[in-house]
């Protein structure tokens, strides 16, 4: 859920509502923190994420699971030559 302020899209949000947003706990979102989810950090400590990073980052597991599967096919098929 994008918020909308004064009709603009509100691009940037907090923790809470990133976290919301991806469907997964606080702690896990700040675990993809740790992984590289690219932030920013005020100077009072706020972090501060843009939902279009939030995206970014979760797209690169798309068709992860299907690369895995081509890749133990492929492995399964030459033990089997």
């Amino acid at each position: 859920m994008i918020e909308r302020v004064h009709n603009h899209v509100h691009e940037w949000t907090k923790i809470k509502p990133a976290a919301q947003y991806a469907g997964v706990s606080e702690r896990t979102f700040r675990t993809w923190l740790n992984k590289g989810l690219k932030h920013t950090r005020l100077p009072s400590g706020t972090i501060l994420i843009k939902y279009s990073w939030i995206d970014e980052f979760l797209e690169q597991f798309i068709n992860q699971g299907n690369e895995i599967d081509r890749v133990a096919n492929d492995i399964i098929k030459e033990l089997k030559e």
